[in-house]
């Protein structure tokens, strides 16, 4: 009797097992920003021995800090405060700033030389990150199965 009375209730919890498929298809957004960033970097600072050294170190930390820009409007900033206290007296205060992520199909709008800045200005439109797959996905078929 036990026996039969065990395999009845396994035979019960097995019967409500579900189990769903769901197929995904990449959606671009409806109405795109198109993202804008400019980097830049002293010419002066750069580590070289010659102008044209310094000018590339320039070249490539401006790119570097336009990219940076994008991702902040992409991702966002994660930043963390810290403030020390003795009494009612600060002593210490410290922010620091993150910033992470994937910045895929910007391109170069311009780069040149402003002043004794390097400059560069990328530009991504949003609407090339759902050919990119970076997008945000939409179920297009769902299939449910049943098993008793």
């Amino acid at each position: 009797m036990r026996f039969l009375l065990f395999f009845t209730i396994l035979w019960l919890l097995t019967a409500c097992t579900h189990e769903q498929l769901v197929r995904y298809e990449l959606v671009a957004p409806e109405h795109a920003q198109v993202l804008q960033a400019t980097g830049y970097a002293p010419i002066a600072s750069q580590v070289g021995p010659t102008y044209e050294e310094k000018l590339m170190q320039a070249m490539e930390a401006s790119r570097l800090d336009a990219y940076r820009r994008l991702a902040e409007q992409l991702y966002g900033q994660q930043l963390r405060a810290y403030t020390r206290m003795t009494g009612e007296t600060t002593n210490r205060k410290t922010l620091d700033a993150k910033v992470q992520g994937v910045v895929r199909g910007a391109k170069i709008v311009s780069q040149n030389v402003q002043g004794a800045f390097y400059t560069t200005e990328l530009s991504l439109d949003t609407k090339v990150l759902a050919d990119l797959g970076s997008v945000e996905n939409k179920p297009i078929e769902t299939e449910n199965k049943w098993w008793y």
